[in-house]
């Protein structure tokens, strides 16, 4: 399914159709990267990945979590 995505940063907007996309950014405090994978479904958006480089107060890793190199 596919869905229109807007994002908003920097006092900037993008909008652009997709079924599948990933969010990336560093952590300010941290400098460590992350990413997440998102899926549209017919309920709305659905979070299917996320990978963070590293952990920190507030990023510790899912209980179901796991180390793929860098990630």
């Amino acid at each position: 399914m596919t869905a229109l995505v807007c994002i908003v940063a920097g006092g900037k907007a993008v909008a652009f159709a997709a079924a599948v996309f990933t969010l990336a950014w560093t952590h300010w405090v941290e400098k460590s990267r992350w990413q997440e994978r998102w899926v549209s479904t017919s309920q709305g958006f659905v979070l299917e990945e996320a990978r963070v480089q590293g952990s920190g107060a507030g990023m510790e890793p899912g209980e179901d979590a796991c180390r793929e190199g860098d990630w």
